[in-house]
Parts: C-alpha cells; sequence; structure tokens
C-alpha cells in the first residue's frame, strides 16, 4: 500500500536495502544465464583440471619441459611433469624453490632419485646416469597446503632456472 507521496508503506522492523533488492531482481533475471557461465568455466578447466588448467613451460633450447595445472584444490592431488634432454653420464639435479617447499606436500616422485635432500627453502632430487641419452622424465605428485597462488622456481643442471605459478582454490 502506497502512502499519499507516491512512496510504498514500510514495514516496521524491516530494513530494506534497495541495493539488495536490485541485486536479486538482476540475478533472478539472469541468473540461469549466470549458472550456466559457471558450469562452463568449470568444464574448461578454470577452477581445476581441464583446457584452461593444462601448462607447459620449456626453456629457449628446449632442454627441459614442465607439464603442470595452473588451477588446482586444496588437498587434491596435483602432478607436475618434467622432462630432461640429457647427455649421458651426467647426473641430473633437479631444484625445486621459490614456494614449493610452503605450498604444496609432495606426496610422490617416480622414478625415485638416488639422492634427494633439502636444504633451505629447496627441495633437491638427483639422478644418477642410467647410460642412455635423450628425455628422461620425472613425476611429482603434490598435495596443495594453503590457498592462492604459489609460484614455483625449477632449476636443471645448467639450464636457465625457470619459474611458474599454480593458482589454488580453497
Amino acid at each position: 500500500m502506497a502512502n499519499g507521496h507516491g512512496n510504498p508503506d514500510k514495514l516496521p522492523g524491516v530494513d530494506e536495502s534497495r541495493f539488495a533488492i536490485a541485486l536479486e531482481s538482476a540475478f533472478r533475471r539472469c541468473g540461469l544465464v549466470f549458472l550456466l557461465l559457471i558450469i562452463a568455466a568449470a568444464l574448461s578447466g578454470v577452477f581445476s583440471v581441464g583446457y584452461f588448467s593444462h601448462a607447459s613451460q620449456s626453456t629457449e633450447n628446449k632442454t627441459v619441459k614442465i607439464d603442470y595445472q595452473r588451477f588446482g584444490r586444496l588437498q587434491n592431488q596435483l602432478q607436475l611433469k618434467i622432462t630432461v634432454a640429457r647427455e649421458p653420464g651426467e647426473n641430473t639435479t633437479l631444484v625445486l624453490g621459490g614456494e614449493y617447499m610452503d605450498s604444496f606436500e609432495t606426496s610422490a616422485i617416480w622414478p625415485q632419485p638416488d639422492n634427494m635432500y633439502s636444504q633451505g627453502q629447496k627441495l633437491i632430487l638427483v639422478y644418477h646416469p642410467a647410460g642412455q641419452k635423450g628425455d628422461f622424465s620425472v613425476w611429482i605428485y603434490t598435495a596443495p597446503d594453503q590457498p592462492g597462488k604459489a609460484v614455483t622456481t625449477l632449476h636443471v643442471n645448467n639450464a636457465p632456472e625457470m619459474s611458474f605459478w599454480q593458482f589454488i582454490y580453497p
């Protein structure tokens, strides 16, 4: 019911917010479209594993390549695949640094390194030569411990250091 001035009567004890009412009305009009956009983003990998989440990076001389998931969920397993072109008779040393030790918990490494240790905020994996020339791959399975953006650095033997970021949703 309206009073004489064209404004509706206020109900006692009800504090109405015009912004909240307008926002609710907009969501009622466009809610289905908004929901479909969220579903499409989730299926395409914006929130976890999918097309937009998969990322790959390599050094300029193509001696080191890393495949990883750019987006992940807290406490859900992520996979890093590091591929190194190595010469026979040469040790392969992988150094994961940056925020890796603070942001991730390593659950499995395959193949197992011949020597593994931490030095400050770096995880160091050493593989002795197996006598073969060519690509050598290491899979590291991790579970994120903290939500947010984490920047990890990777240094392999004499190759330039690479850095990559991952965003972890709670």
